[in-house]
C-alpha cells in the first residue's frame, strides 16, 4: 500500500488520511505476492480507505467491516458488483447482481443446477479426470502446473457438468478472463454478449431435449410460478460459465505454489491424506483471491467516515482470513488450524453456490497429486508472478520432481 500524498480534487465526504493509491488491478506491491499487496492496506490506521484508482472507491480492509458490508445488503447494494463502476453497471449475471428478496428464487435455480446433489453424480468422473492428467504428467518429471493442470482440470469437470465440449474450453475461458483481469481488449458488455451469443441456441436446445446437466437444469426451471424467461437463462448460464471457469483455476496454482514452497506442509499431507479437507480449509484462507464491490445505497456512515448514495466499495474477500483479529498469525499456514474461518466463497446471501464442487476440486486435486508425485519444487531461478483483478492469478507455475 502507498498512501496518496495527492488530495487535489478529492470527494467532499473523502478525508485525506484515509486515501491510498492502490489499483486493485495492478497494485504496486504485487511483486511480493497477490494476498501480501492487499493486505498492505491493513497496515493504515483506517479499515475503511479511499483510492483515486479506477474511478475512485472506498476499500473496506478489516474483517468486521467486510462482514458488515456482506450482511447489509439494504445498503450495500449488489447491483454493481464489479469495479470499475462502468464494468459493474454493465455486469448482468443473475442471481449475483439481485438484492433480497429479488434473488431468492434465481438462488434456489443456482442451487438446483449446481448444488451438492447434482455434483455427487459426477465424482466418480471427477476423480478420474484428475487422475488421468497426472498420469499423463508424471512421467516427465516437470511440468507448468499453471497451464498443465490448473486450466485444464476444473474447467473440463466442468464442461461435463454442463455438457460443453472441451473444444470450446480455450474460446470460454479467454472471455472469463476479460471479465475478472480485463486487458483493455473487450469491455465487460462487450464480454457478455460473447458468452450469449454461445449460450443462447445450447439454451434452445436443452430446454427442447433436457438431459441431466445443469444448463438443462437451468433452461427447465421456473420462478414464481412461470417458467425462466431465455434473458433469466441466459444471466444465470453465464454466471455458471464465469464462476465455473477462473476461480478454482486460479486458487489450484496459489495452493500448489505453497506446497512446493513448502516441503513440511506437502509432507504432512502425504504422510497423513486424512488430513487433507481440514487443510483444505487453511490453504482457502490464507490463499484468497477475489475481491468484489458494491454500491452504496443511500449515505451512511462506516468506521468514522461518511459513504454516500452511489459510492463504490470494494469488498476483497481475501482479506478477510488475513484479518490479524480473524485469524492468529494470518501470513502463516497451519494445516492443524481448527475453525478456520474465511470469506473464500463469499458470504451472506451471496455465498458461492458451487462451493461444494470447489472444495471437491480441491481436495481431488491434493489427493491425486500427492499419491502420484508426493516430491516437488519449483524450477530452480524461476520467478513466480502474480495477478490481480476481481480474481487474483499465478501467471505459470513450473514444477519439477
Amino acid at each position: 500500500m502507498t498512501t496518496s500524498s495527492d488530495t487535489t480534487n478529492l470527494p467532499d465526504n473523502v478525508p485525506a488520511d484515509r486515501v491510498v493509491d492502490f489499483d486493485m488491478f495492478a497494485p504496486a506491491d504485487i511483486g511480493s505476492g497477490l494476498q501480501e499487496a492487499w493486505t498492505g492496506l491493513q497496515r493504515s490506521d483506517h479499515g475503511l480507505v479511499w483510492t483515486p484508482r479506477n474511478g475512485g472507491h472506498w476499500i473496506a480492509t478489516r474483517g468486521q467491516l467486510l462482514k458488515e458490508v456482506f450482511e447489509n445488503h439494504d445498503t450495500f447494494s449488489s447491483k454493481c458488483p464489479f469495479l470499475p463502476r462502468e464494468a459493474g453497471e454493465q455486469y448482468s449475471f443473475i442471481p449475483t447482481s439481485l438484492d433480497p428478496p429479488e434473488h431468492r428464487p434465481y438462488r434456489k435455480v443456482l442451487n438446483t443446477a449446481v448444488g451438492a446433489g447434482s455434483i455427487r453424480r459426477i465424482e466418480g468422473d471427477i476423480d478420474k479426470i484428475a487422475a488421468d492428467l497426472i498420469d499423463g504428467i508424471v512421467a516427465e518429471g516437470t511440468c507448468d502446473f499453471t497451464k498443465d493442470f490448473a486450466q485444464i482440470f476444473p474447467v473440463e469437470v466442468f464442461l461435463r457438468l454442463v455438457d460443453l465440449p472441451s473444444s470450446d474450453s480455450a474460446h470460454l475461458k479467454y472471455i472469463a478472463d476479460q471479465m475478472t483481469r480485463p486487458d483493455g481488449s473487450m469491455t465487460m458488455s462487450e464480454a457478455t454478449d460473447l458468452f450469449f451469443d454461445y449460450l443462447g441456441p445450447i439454451i434452445d436446445e436443452r430446454r427442447a431435449n433436457p438431459g441431466p446437466d445443469a444448463i438443462s437444469a437451468v433452461a427447465k426451471s421456473s420462478v414464481n410460478g412461470r417458467p425462466l424467461t431465455q434473458d433469466e437463462c441466459l444471466r444465470i448460464c453465464g454466471l455458471l460459465l464465469l464462476a465455473g471457469l477462473d476461480t478454482v483455476v486460479n486458487f489450484l496454482s496459489f495452493m500448489m505454489q505453497h506446497l512446493a514452497e513448502n516441503p513440511s506442509d506437502r509432507r504432512k499431507l502425504v504422510d497423513n491424506p486424512d488430513s487433507i479437507d481440514n487443510a483444505a480449509e487453511e490453504l482457502l484462507r490464507r490463499y484468497g483471491l477475489v475481491a468484489d464491490a458494491r454500491i452504496v445505497n443511500g449515505d451512511t456512515e462506516m468506521d468514522g467516515a461518511t459513504l454516500l448514495d452511489g459510492d463504490m466499495i470494494a469488498v476483497p474477500t481475501m482479506l478477510f482470513g488475513l484479518d490479524p483479529a480473524v485469524a492468529n498469525c494470518p501470513m502463516d499456514v497451519d494445516l492443524d488450524r481448527k475453525d478456520t474461518e474465511h470469506f473464500t466463497f463469499g458470504h451472506g446471501v451471496h455465498h458461492c453456490a458451487g462451493s461444494y464442487l470447489a472444495r471437491y476440486e480441491i481436495t481431488t486435486t491434493l489427493k491425486e497429486w500427492l499419491a502420484r508425485i508426493p516430491e516437488f519444487e519449483i524450477v530452480p531461478d524461476t520467478k513466480i508472478t502474480h495477478q490481480s483483478g476481481i480474481v487474483g492469478a499465478v501467471v505459470g507455475l513450473p514444477l519439477r520432481w
